[in-house]
């Protein structure tokens, strides 16, 4: 006797790659599946199968028994972005809507070996069988049947360089296999202490809630963040250190054992302005970056002209105030243009989260203001062939200087 199987993406997935929900029904040679009905739930919070249905799918024909919807696009409308967790103290849930679960179920009508048609619903014991955690990030060329995100820190593996002054939250995948317990702030002369929520507290969110905020979660570990947590011991908070040293952000488990480690390096600009971008990286998660050096904004202006009639006549003088050409409809949408300063090689990755980000923004006059990369061909850039790697992006600013926003 044979049965419909189904296979449905695994946690963290990622939406802006392929997403399958399959079923399939070809272990006997007169087996068939001839319908499926596909119901999705798509919840932010505790994950749970219960309120009204976002889609309904149907397909009344299968290709070798094999019946598949390819939901991603479906998913990727529900996703809600917010560069507000960047000045966080502490840990902090990720926004509603960054990290989604989406729960499916429905029927299928399938013969077993040539019997009679059956139907079959799914799942058959919980409802939230087939449920899977997903962000709004993508798969490499070098995996192309997707597979689950399991690292702990989602982002690119950098060295990161930071302005003694700024905000920047690290996101974290809090998952129960991660074991994710507390972390530890190390600075490069020996002194560190356990990085607090509370005055006796250094435990993440409970991941075992099943909340998908719990699940992808951000640690407050920039410079500013660590200086504004009145929770930690003086020795580790960076003003009482100095540009060109570093600490290290270590991870550790249940076990005390180091899990990863991120380095921070505090670098001081004396001569130029430095500009913090924000975007949403490959792991569908905020990610920081700070420009050091150069900036320059440029004005792209555009108009819509006509001329005008002037009336003339042998009594009259027109008034050479009023021209014959007249613009209207003038605007200005900016370019900024940025330079990161001289840079390691593993930048290269994140130079390109930012140029296939569709959520990008500048920090500028203390807010984040929406900006759209100018893509193109860029070389990454390699220290054997480039002694002092740095990388010049420029970016259009996602409004108007003229608001016209209704």
């Amino acid at each position: 006797m044979s049965t419909p199987v189904f296979s449905t993406p695994s946690s963290l997935a990622m939406a802006r790659s392929p997403q399958f929900i399959t079923a399939k029904n070809n272990a006997l040679a007169l087996d068939t599946l001839t319908e499926m009905d596909l119901n999705l739930r798509i919840r932010t919070g505790v994950l749970a199968a219960s309120g009204s249905f976002n889609y309904s799918l149907s397909k009344d024909y299968s290709i070798n028994q094999v019946i598949n919807f390819e939901i991603s696009d479906l998913v990727r409308s529900e996703f809600y972005h917010d560069f507000s967790v960047w000045n966080d103290i502490g840990y902090t849930q990720s926004p509603q809507g960054e990290a989604l679960w989406i729960v499916p179920e429905g029927s299928v009508t399938f013969s077993n070996n040539g019997a009679s048609p059956a139907n079959e619903t799914f799942p058959d014991e919980s409802p939230t069988v087939y449920a899977y955690l997903t962000t709004d990030g993508w798969a490499t060329r070098d995996n192309i049947a997707p597979v689950a995100v399991s690292q702990l820190v989602l982002a690119t593996s950098r060295d990161r360089q930071v302005l003694i002054g700024n905000y920047e939250s690290l996101a974290l995948n809090n998952s129960t296999a991660n074991d994710l317990a507390e972390i530890e702030i190390v600075w490069n002369n020996g002194e560190g202490d356990t990085f607090y929520t509370s005055a006796s507290n250094p435990v993440p969110p409970d991941p075992s809630s099943n909340n998908s905020q719990n699940l992808v979660i951000y640690a407050g570990v920039g410079p500013a963040n660590l200086e504004n947590n009145p929770y930690l011991d003086d020795t580790i908070k960076p003003s009482n250190h100095e540009a060109g040293d570093y600490y290290d952000v270590i991870l550790k488990d249940s076990g005390s054992d180091t899990i990863t480690t991120v380095r921070y390096y505090l670098i001081c600009e004396p001569k130029y302005d430095p500009v913090q971008v924000a975007f949403i990286n490959r792991f569908g998660v905020a990610d920081f970056i700070t420009f050091f050096k150069r900036s320059d904004e440029r004005g792209n202006f555009t108009q819509d002209s006509y001329q005008k009639s002037i009336y003339n006549d042998g009594f009259t003088t027109p008034s050479l105030e009023i021209g014959k050409y007249t613009s209207f409809n003038v605007n200005s949408r900016n370019t900024l243009t940025l330079n990161t300063g001289f840079v390691d090689q593993d930048y290269d990755e994140t130079i390109e989260d930012i140029l296939m980000s569709e959520y990008v923004a500048v920090y500028t006059n203390s807010n984040w203001v929406s900006a759209v990369p100018n893509r193109g061909s860029i070389e990454y850039q390699k220290q054997v062939n480039t002694r002092l790697i740095n990388y010049t992006m420029s970016f259009d600013f996602g409004f108007d200087e003229r608001s016209l926003v209704r």
